[in-house]
């Protein structure tokens, strides 16, 4: 477990992430994350890959299709 702390980034806030992660996401300056809500109540945080937005795109769209 890797324990981030929150700063003073601008006017804002953010999280400074260790280049240990960095390396195991295989993530670069510039990259976006997914802050994902998990049914625990707790979140997910993932590397975005285009093909896991496709199929989450087009899970979700079965899923309201479902719902219908």
């Amino acid at each position: 477990m890797t324990e981030l702390k929150i700063r003073t980034v601008g006017s804002g806030l953010g999280v400074e992430l260790p280049q240990e992660l960095l390396d195991q996401l295989k993530l670069n300056k510039g990259e976006s994350l997914l802050l994902e809500p998990m049914a625990n109540g707790n979140y997910r945080l993932a590397r975005i890959d285009a093909l896991d937005t496709e199929l989450m795109t087009l899970i979700e769209s079965y899923m309201h299709e479902e719902d219908a």
